[in-house]
């Protein structure tokens, strides 16, 4: 597993910033009450350097939660097909007939690269009405459709 770390701004950023920050995967933390962004240890040189020119504070630190599921709740949790659906049956809402894609559920850490990731097919309208809202981090299965 990658070393997983959390970059906390320490500065309100302008709203153009804002909109780069967002770009970037940047998301507002409310307990910790920052902008904040999980990245892998290799990434925060870059990540850093542009930070540092566009004039925004900020600070690394190790990211808590790496392989875990606690801190939000799980979609995982309220499959209504226990076994994942597939491509043509949604895991969450139990529909058949329609197309799916398969996602991975991130860890706490916003990292889908851990042990038993739970991995399951959801349909366009459950992405919409339910994951896109979600606080935890969804990722599509890189090798499925």
């Amino acid at each position: 597993m990658t070393k997983r770390v959390v970059i906390i701004l320490r500065s309100w950023p302008d709203p153009i910033i804002q909109e780069r920050l967002e770009d970037a995967g940047f998301f507002r933390d409310e307990t910790e009450q920052a902008w904040i962004c999980f990245s892998n240890l290799d990434q925060v040189k870059e990540l850093a350097g542009w930070l540092k020119r566009e004039r925004v504070s900020f600070e690394v630190r190790e990211a808590t939660g790496q392989g875990e599921v606690k801190k939000y709740p799980c979609l995982s949790q309220a499959l209504l097909v226990r076994s994942g659906g597939g491509p043509d049956e949604c895991a969450l809402c139990g529909t058949r007939g329609v197309a799916c894609r398969e996602w991975i559920e991130g860890d706490d850490t916003d990292s889908i690269q851990y042990a038993k990731a739970a991995r399951f097919y959801m349909c366009g309208k459950c992405v919409q009405e339910r994951m896109q809202k979600h606080p935890r981090l969804y990722a599509p299965a890189p090798d499925r459709l």
